[in-house]
């Protein structure tokens, strides 16, 4: 988003005006940055509109492009849209309403897309979730454990979902000439190479020993699916009361690929969590429970 706040909603009310042609007096109110999210530039605002002789409003996320030092090589905005598109039109998993993508970067200084809020809290990274405070701590064990079937079954149905029915060829891995057996491998060298070293010649020990490990032995997935690619509790909105999953988040690093890498991730954020806060609280499953509940 630009400095300038006031033309940027001007611009952002414009916009949407044009997108609502049957709509009358649009305007965008609440502009403001959610209390999450730091992969991407995001706020909240409610659009307002009047039709029908009768006055209507919708609260929605406008997600843009990061500028910058952005945590991605590349950033495709619209291979987000594309999938959280897909995903709520033809699956069970809860994924945002998407709204409107612009790839014109003229509009607000870069690419953003608009989709539906969704009411629900997310366990926050930072402080990590497994501390004294927050959605995640103030639950109770029983909770917390149905918050993580919860997450697990979510997580099974997105990769039971067939890729190719639902159209997502555009996705990095099942893009013609690419094989998603390997595509992930080939992405996460060029990322430790290009973009986390001063230059590959550069000693990461823990990563060049993985990233050479996995090359020399390219161990051949047992399917090939859908992956999330960001799996972790804190890029899930839950239901405040039931604790069942609202919404699936952050499609930044969507891929066709081993679904097995969605299961890790959400083991090792898990661990991360837990050593940030010194704990791991009650409910929350070990690694053996984590595969049998995904099994």
């Amino acid at each position: 988003m630009d400095s300038d706040e006031n033309d940027a909603l001007a611009r952002l009310t414009a916009w949407i005006a044009a997108r609502m042609p049957d709509a009358r007096d649009v305007r965008v109110s609440g502009l403001r940055k959610p209390g999450a999210g730091e992969s991407s530039d995001t706020r909240l605002f409610t659009v307002h509109w009047r039709a029908e002789g009768r006055a209507h409003a919708l609260d929605a996320v406008l997600r843009c492009a990061p500028v910058g030092d952005a945590p991605f090589p590349s950033y495709d905005l619209a291979m987000q849209f594309g999938v959280m598109r897909a995903l709520g039109a033809a699956t069970a998993v809860p994924v945002p309403e998407v709204l409107w993508l612009e790839e014109d970067a003229r509009v607000l200084g870069r690419q953003f897309l608009a989709m539906k809020a969704v009411d629900g809290a997310a366990p926050l990274d930072f402080p990590p979730y497994h501390g004294k405070d927050g959605l995640y701590a103030d639950a109770s064990p029983a909770q917390r454990r149905h918050l993580w079937r919860s997450t697990v079954e979510t997580l099974a149905r997105l990769h039971d979902a067939g890729w190719k029915a639902l159209g997502l060829d555009f996705v990095p891995g099942g893009r013609r000439g690419e094989d998603p057996a390997t595509h992930a491998l080939a992405y996460w060298r060029h990322y430790l190479d290009d973009w986390i070293k001063q230059g590959s010649s550069e000693p990461i020990a823990v990563f060049d020993e993985a990233i050479d490990y996995l090359e020399r032995e390219r161990p051949e997935p047992e399917r090939i699916g859908l992956v999330w690619g960001d799996a972790k509790l804190g890029n899930v909105l839950y239901n405040r009361a039931s604790f069942d999953v609202a919404a699936v988040l952050d499609w930044e690093l969507a891929t066709i690929g081993d679904p097995g890498g969605d299961l890790a991730s959400l083991r090792v954020s898990d661990l991360r969590a837990q050593d940030g806060a010194g704990a791991c609280l009650e409910g929350t499953p070990d690694e053996d429970e984590l595969v049998a509940l995904y099994e």
